[in-house]
């Protein structure tokens, strides 16, 4: 255009053009900015959609964890989360936040040149996400504490307070709810029917060896399902009293070979006829440690 400073219609021309070009570049971009808007409600949609699956799963964990204590239903382990329907408009305007927010973080590194994948996958994560959007701290965990005379509901904070059997009764609440959880399919038509598990265990009487303790523990096993091998050098009628068979381990030394010693089990209680599994060999490593061998 300076060129043609001495050729009016030359300028009005080469305007024209010029400012063609810079509308069908605005256009362009109007159709791209839409194209990505589009784009980003889409993964919005689908992130919020997955958001609102983890919740659902959330809820039904707890499902299976009621017994009976002393003669009323309990529910051990109750799992309360703020409504989803109620709460959803405050949901999305909040992973809008969080969609901008990482939006403008991977700007700032692609603008000094850096790689955003590692931003993206350490800051995208399923926890970072829920807590986000929804917010661990809405989500209340209540179990119940077992005492010799009564039972009452306390919150996941005071859980660390109980005592070392109670604490392990609490522990082994969540840890039958989450197997129960985790073994079950929606999809099949009997999902009702509870998956047998087995849990082997390494003296779990230590410390929850007291009857009130004792019943509940084995009647939230039975409830999912859950064979317990337990591992214990203590005795009492509280703990034989809860299991339908009893073994007792013995090392016998080998008569054929020097310093190897051998499992015998002696089958103290329970059906005559049930088949039992051996160790083929056991092996001491040292004085603290012992290594199975099948």
């Amino acid at each position: 255009m300076t060129n043609l400073s001495n050729e009016p219609q030359g300028v009005l021309e080469q305007l024209t053009i010029i400012l063609g070009s810079y509308e069908a570049l605005l256009e362009k971009l109007e159709v791209d900015i839409a194209l990505v808007d589009r784009e980003k409600q889409k993964i919005m949609e689908m992130i919020l959609d997955y958001i609102e699956e983890i919740h659902k799963n959330l809820g039904k964990i707890d499902r299976n964890s009621t017994i009976t204590v002393r003669g009323r239903s309990i529910k051990m382990l109750r799992v309360i989360l703020p409504e989803w329907e109620e709460q959803e408009s405050v949901y999305k305007i909040r992973l809008q936040d969080f969609m901008e927010e990482i939006t403008k973080r991977g700007l700032q590194r692609l603008d000094q040149n850096e790689n955003i994948e590692e931003m993206i996958g350490a800051f995208v994560t399923t926890r970072n996400l829920y807590d986000t959007v929804v917010g661990i701290r809405n989500i209340s965990i209540k179990l119940y504490k077992i005492e010799s005379q009564r039972e009452y509901p306390i919150t996941w904070a005071q859980v660390a307070k109980n005592s070392g059997g109670e604490g392990f009764l609490s522990a082994f609440v969540v840890l039958s709810s989450l197997l129960s959880y985790m073994r079950r399919e929606d999809t099949d038509l009997f999902f009702e029917r509870e998956e047998g598990k087995v849990l082997l265990m390494d003296n779990p009487f230590a410390q929850t060896n007291a009857t009130h303790l004792l019943k509940p523990l084995m009647d939230v096993a039975k409830k999912n399902n859950t064979q317990l091998i337990c591992l214990t050098g203590l005795g009492g009628e509280s703990i034989y009293n809860r299991f339908d068979n009893i073994y007792v381990l013995n090392l016998v030394g080998s008569g054929l070979q020097k310093d190897i010693q051998y499992v015998k089990g002696e089958h103290i209680k329970g059906d005559e006829h049930i088949i039992t599994v051996r160790a083929s060999q056991v092996k001491a490593v040292d004085m603290d440690q012992i290594e199975l061998l099948f």
